[in-house]
């Protein structure tokens, strides 16, 4: 799976045929109408229409007739690391409590807001320019924080929910992302925040879902298949760069947690590149 991909969408058919779901999903409408079947519920959709699915969530789309509109799919892999406060927000607003209701009506003005994200992204990954990676991924966010204005503005999402992430998970989250070349240890961001690993432990759990270890460890994960995608360092560099000495224990670790070995990892992703 590639880092996003932009689908122009012209009919249902990319969506019969649609086996994964390990992506997030954000569906525009602009011309048709039909029905989303998403936890066993039906909703209408039609024209100037935002929908949104979170990882790993089966859904249908089925069109009455011709349906046209775009689709932006992504992994956060390749989106949402732990640095940017605003990836946490807009993760929030989108993806969080989708589950009553995955369709947001937009006007047209919105839609145009929109689009034109989505149009510049388009462009970028249709030439091979410098930098092109990292204008299309600062494309991406826009697109996000425009639609997580739009669902906010609309009423769609309670304000508390923001408050959500706690302030020692900022602190955390900060700290993982200024450490984690080298600080792999709970105890040690445990230390730096001035709590006990038990409390990080609980807080992180209690508002992110997880562990700290597991943060600790996906960060590092998250950047080690950046840069096996990115670049053609040898995996010895890489793993130094990641603060691990043996590149064995190194290749270990990132094979327990993405299932394939580095190098694998690295040769699947060259041959699925176009």
């Amino acid at each position: 799976m590639l880092a996003f991909k932009l689908i122009q969408l012209d009919g249902d058919m990319y969506f019969k045929s649609l086996k994964s779901f390990n992506c997030y999903k954000v569906i525009l409408i602009r011309e048709g109408k039909g029905q989303v079947t998403f936890d066993r519920a039906k909703y209408d959709f039609s024209e100037n229409c935002l929908i949104r699915f979170p990882i790993y969530q089966p859904f249908q789309i089925e069109a009455e007739g011709s349906l046209d509109g775009i689709l932006l799919q992504f992994h956060p892999d390749f989106f949402w690391n732990h640095k940017y406060e605003m990836e946490l927000t807009s993760k929030q607003v989108l993806f969080k409590s989708i589950g009553e209701n995955p369709l947001i009506k937009i006007s047209q003005e919105e839609m145009a807001q929109l689009l034109y994200p989505l149009d510049k992204l388009l462009l970028e990954l249709n030439n091979d320019r410098l930098g092109r990676y990292d204008i299309a991924i600062s494309w991406v966010k826009i697109f996000m924080i425009y639609a997580s204005r739009i669902k906010m503005e609309k009423g769609m999402i309670p304000l508390e929910a923001l408050s959500e992430v706690h302030y020692i998970v900022r602190e955390l989250v900060n700290a993982v992302e200024e450490n984690f070349h080298r600080k792999h240890r709970p105890a040690d961001y445990a230390k730096l925040l001035n709590v006990t690993v038990k409390t990080l432990n609980r807080t992180a759990k209690q508002h992110m879902g997880k562990t700290v270890g597991d943060m600790i460890s996906e960060r590092i994960i998250t950047q080690a298949k950046h840069e096996l995608y990115l670049s053609d360092k040898p995996v010895k560099e890489i793993a130094s760069e990641l603060g691990f000495h043996d590149v064995a224990y190194f290749s270990r670790f990132f094979k327990l947690r993405a299932d394939v070995s580095p190098d694998v990892y690295r040769k699947s992703f060259r041959q699925a590149t176009p």
